[in-house]
């Protein structure tokens, strides 16, 4: 009797390293990592597995994200089709996020690619494996906040004291033994200027010139530079004429005063000031005075958010328009033309559809980090102004969730309405005084800040409703109460993991919501990606609704459990 050979299985070891120190060791961790991994492969081979040629190792880089090329390089052969086994030393090493790892373990079942952890005997093509690795990328993740917390707490703790903790060393000042120190002469600067010299001299023009745009101008005759870094890596950034971006960076920084700033509190700081108290309050005044505002006078009475925004096509206006109907007050955009008697047919929104969708679009754009950077196409930026944009562009998506008609008119050039696409123009000005951008990038034109969605426009009479995200009638009926009550699951899920918020009370305050309700919340925003997918394309079960989503207290953790208590059919194979 003859046994056919075992199946050969490609295996890939994965290898990360939080942190940089020991790397240059002969025989550092990840070579450890490699070295178990191998030895567990080779000791499998009777069953048939193999090590596939290919390094997968990130070292130095944080598991609390996927933002790393040693994973995304494995992913992409997985999705090639090049690897049946992904081998990692410990769980923790593939990630410490618990929706980072239920997205990967979504990959790996859809190419049916097994996961093997050396130290931790798990497989998980069984729904107890995964049930079980879910537990302990629980741990994993609880680890990975506390530790999070410990450090926000300390930084917050030190700037509180006016301890600079690092990061960009603004120009005017120099790093010494963790503290600012005044840089009067600058180093190897062309343009002759001392650093502090530059600052003062901005703060001046300003007030004397009242424009950012006459300071630029200025700056430029005299051949003033922004600040030149060097990086570890030997990159060489700045050095540059300025550009108003980065000139209201430096008028609306408060370093320049002598305070540090955390998370919206300031505090007077241990360096010394370049600017005078007196200089500094003018100055602030003058911004707030000239804040990009290009509302047209004729709106300014009404509280239309999107008064002299909206045009049709052809570039004719929509106007704020009210109706009352048996007592009842209602609110519309609607063509001028179609409202002067110029044409038979136009634009007949309601005030509040329009005004939603765009606040959705914004919002959207503005709290998706990928969203954002590809639209704003910056690219060569280091990790810490990175983080320090998306901060300000989330606090911007915050603060759209209750929008003034000002704040709309300085983000917004224009909206264009067309049969099947609404498209946003951005204000180059409104986002240099917005977010924290020190340059104005060369791609940056008034033709590519642009937003574009797909809409769906259905007629009710003379009105004409709006729904965004698609070219074609949908075949369902989505729940927007429900959609609502998981997206604000998945938001506080988000929110908890990245740190913004540290505690459920606080995203109570936040939102506006009960406390009492949160712990209801939670769970919500782990249910399965099929679900999730099912409720956004109004396919869920008549008897789901937001309300009995909520009175859940046993909702599993498992996804095809899940399924089965909700009392959905089996996910549709891939």
């Amino acid at each position: 009797m003859t046994t056919s050979a075992p199946t050969t299985l490609r295996c890939a070891v994965y290898t990360r390293k939080s942190h940089e120190e020991g790397l240059d060791q002969d025989f550092n961790s990840l070579d450890a990592q490699t070295e178990a991994c191998r030895a567990y492969i080779l000791s499998q081979a009777g069953l048939g597995w193999q090590l596939r040629d290919g390094e997968y190792s990130d070292a130095g880089i944080s598991g609390g994200h996927m933002d790393r090329q040693g994973l995304q390089r494995l992913i992409s052969d997985i999705e090639a089709g090049l690897i049946d086994v992904v081998v990692v030393y410990k769980v923790d090493r593939l990630t410490r996020s618990l929706s980072d790892f239920s997205r990967l373990v979504e990959t790996f079942d859809q190419h049916q690619v097994s996961f093997v952890s050396v130290t931790q005997a798990f497989n998980t093509t069984t729904s107890m494996g995964r049930l079980t690795l879910n537990v302990l990328l629980s741990f994993a993740q609880f680890e990975r906040e506390v530790t999070a917390e410990r450090i926000r707490d300390k930084i917050a703790a030190s700037k509180a004291k006016g301890i600079w903790m690092g990061g960009l060393v603004p120009l005017g000042y120099r790093s010494k033994n963790r503290k600012l120190i005044i840089e009067e002469r600058g180093e190897d600067r062309p343009d002759g200027w001392g650093e502090a010299e530059t600052v003062r001299a901005i703060f001046s023009l300003y007030l004397r010139l009242k424009s950012v745009r006459q300071v630029k101008e200025a700056l430029d005759r005299e051949g003033a530079l922004s600040k030149r870094r060097v990086t570890k890596t030997g990159k060489v950034s700045g050095g540059k004429p300025f550009f108003r971006g980065h000139i209201y960076t430096i008028l609306k920084n408060p370093i320049y005063v002598g305070k540090i700033v955390h998370k919206g509190e300031v505090y007077d700081g241990e360096h010394d000031a370049i600017i005078d108290q007196e200089t500094w309050d003018r100055t602030q005044a003058l911004l707030r005075e000239n804040a990009p505002n290009r509302m047209r006078r004729r709106y300014t009475k009404t509280t239309a958010l999107l008064a002299g925004l909206l045009e049709d096509a052809d570039g004719h206006p929509l106007v704020p328009q009210a109706c009352t109907t048996r007592g009842v007050k209602y609110h519309y955009y609607v063509s001028r033309r179609l409202k002067t008697g110029d044409v038979d047919s136009g634009w007949r929104l309601r005030r509040d559809t329009i005004e939603s969708t765009v606040l959705t679009i914004l919002k959207g754009h503005f709290a998706d980090d990928l969203k954002l950077f590809l639209l704003l196409r910056l690219d060569e930026i280091d990790v810490t102004t990175r983080q320090t944009i998306m901060h300000a562009s989330k606090l911007l998506a915050a603060a759209l969730a209750k929008p003034t008609q000002e704040l709309m008119h300085q983000l917004v050039e224009r909206i264009v309405l067309e049969a099947n696409s609404v498209t946003i123009q951005l204000s180059k000005d409104g986002l240099l005084f917005h977010l924290p951008i020190d340059e104005e990038p060369e791609s940056w034109t008034h033709s590519n800040l642009l937003i574009q969605e797909d809409i769906v426009l259905r007629r009710r009479g003379q009105e004409t409703k709006l729904v965004l995200g698609a070219k074609d009638e949908p075949a369902f009926n989505p729940d927007e109460a429900l959609i609502h009550l998981i997206a604000r699951a998945t938001l506080l899920r988000e929110q908890l993991e990245s740190g913004e918020i540290t505690s459920l009370s606080e995203f109570a305050e936040v939102q506006g919501l009960d406390p009492s309700n949160m712990n209801k919340l939670v769970p919500l925003g782990y249910l399965a990606p099929s679900i999730l997918d099912e409720i956004l394309e109004g396919r869920q079960p008549e008897h789901m609704s937001s309300r009995s989503l909520q009175r859940m207290t046993d909702l599993p953790l498992e996804w095809d459990a899940q399924r089965n208590h909700l009392g959905m059919h089996s996910a549709s194979p891939h």
